[in-house]
């Protein structure tokens, strides 16, 4: 009689590797700006100028990723029990956040309208304590209706110090999470996730985090909220055959109700977790209609409000 080999046992193979963890790309916010311009470029509503200010800050981004590359940064040790990048490593380096906040100010000062000019004027004359304490919240994704409006502004600064921790992160330093849809580096839930269109990986789904920009391998057939493997669902809209919801599916879970939203790279090549959930709302819209429960915290996306931008 043949034993029927299952996918998983074949990846338990030796010469099957599959690296459990990826670091961010150290020109993730230049790609995610130019993601931006060009779904900005497809939108024609009311949203198109907010994917056009992200664009902006991402690109601030990136220049501040660089300018503070080899500042001296404190990265505090974690617990055997802990993820590498705990919420230490804001306290740690509380000047060099305050000094991101300020230059981060100074990239976009020219492009704000006078709404979000007042918004920023109002953060920078917070106390380092403060500001400090949002980015607190913010990593915990514990910003209230009280705070929304520095919401863009807080998360924009936690990602460079995030992502730059982690691109000085040994692979070896990230393991699993017992908690599969939490990022494995820096505890975030993750954002979506990715499936890989090409080459020794392609179609593994990878969760992506939208802190510290990281991605980690997370098999197909289970849940990434409650580990489910029973009667998953993807649902997508099937009348886009072009453009970012040609891209966007939801992975749907019968026994959470919930849902994360993924990007197939195989039919959009460079779909960003953050830019892309952005730009396809539309799903959203229609799974929250059939009483699905979005899982997966964008820094970027104000519920329920029209973003000052």
């Amino acid at each position: 009689m043949k034993t029927q080999v299952t996918p998983e046992a074949i990846q338990a193979q030796e010469f099957f590797h599959i690296p459990f963890w990826q670091q961010p790309q150290a020109d993730i916010f230049s790609q995610r700006a130019q993601r931006l311009h060009e779904l900005a470029a497809e939108n024609s509503s009311d949203w198109q100028p907010y994917l056009q200010f992200l664009a902006a800050i991402c690109t601030a981004q990136q220049t501040l990723l660089e300018r503070y590359a080899e500042a001296e940064w404190v990265l505090p040790p974690a617990g055997t029990d802990e993820f590498p990048l705990t919420p230490a490593l804001l306290s740690a380096n509380n000047d060099l956040t305050g000094r991101l906040f300020t230059d981060l100010h100074t990239l976009l000062q020219q492009q704000l309208s006078p709404t979000a000019a007042q918004v920023w004027k109002e953060l920078l004359q917070l106390s380092s304590e403060e500001r400090s304490q949002l980015c607190q919240q913010a990593l915990n994704q514990q910003l209230g209706v009280a705070q929304q409006d520095y919401q863009i502004c807080v998360n924009a600064v936690v990602q460079i110090i995030y992502t730059h921790a982690a691109l000085n992160l040994a692979a070896t330093a990230v393991k699993p999470l017992p908690e599969l849809g939490f990022c494995p580096c820096c505890g975030t839930d993750a954002v979506g996730a990715m499936i890989i269109g090409h080459g020794e990986l392609e179609g593994l789904r990878y969760l992506c985090c939208g802190v510290c920009n990281s991605r980690w391998h997370s098999v197909r057939a289970r849940c990434s909220f409650c580990d489910n493997s029973r009667d998953l669902g993807v649902h997508r809209i099937e009348q886009a055959k072009e453009g970012v919801l040609s891209g966007a599916e939801a992975e749907c879970c019968p026994s959470c109700h919930a849902y994360r939203k993924r990007y197939r790279l195989a039919k959009q090549q460079y779909a960003d977790p953050i830019a892309d959930d952005l730009a396809s709302l539309a799903l959203d819209i229609l799974l929250n209609e059939e009483g699905w429960q979005r899982g997966g915290a964008n820094p970027f996306l104000l519920m329920g409000k029209v973003p000052r931008h």
